[in-house]
């Protein structure tokens, strides 16, 4: 049977690596994904709320 690399008996529970190549628990990868969209998003909102307030202040 194929092994992927630092799938061993040492690696508890398996690698990163390991669960995307697996495809195990993709649930987890896909809340992660969502997780980080939303956090891109409310970043750059912050970023564009704050550029307009120091082009008014500038005025």
């Amino acid at each position: 049977m194929y092994r992927m690399p630092g799938a061993g008996i040492g690696v508890a529970g398996g690698g990163v690596g390991t669960l995307a190549a697996t495809g195990a628990d993709v649930g987890w990868w896909l809340a992660v994904g969502v997780l980080l969209v939303l956090l891109g998003t409310v970043a750059l909102i912050a970023v564009h709320r704050r550029n307009r307030r120091l082009s008014r202040a500038r005025e």
